[in-house]
């Protein structure tokens, strides 16, 4: 039978949200992870939303990695 894949669930504004492969290595240079880069992001979500000012935004995915 195949393995559940990893995954941590984390509690943010009351609502759970689920990070899949949270030890994968996304910026191998420097070691950080893809829960590092949630974490990040949680850190700074108040300041950036403020200052995106409801602008539309774009996030660019590296499934594999940062190259």
């Amino acid at each position: 039978m195949p393995e559940e894949p990893e995954q941590e669930t984390l509690t943010i504004g009351g609502r759970e949200i689920a990070v899949s492969n949270p030890a994968k290595i996304l910026f191998p240079g420097a070691g950080y992870t893809k829960l590092d880069l949630v974490r990040y992001y949680i850190a700074v979500s108040e300041g950036a939303l403020r200052a995106a000012g409801g602008r539309p935004n774009v996030l660019v995915r590296y499934p594999n990695g940062r190259s």
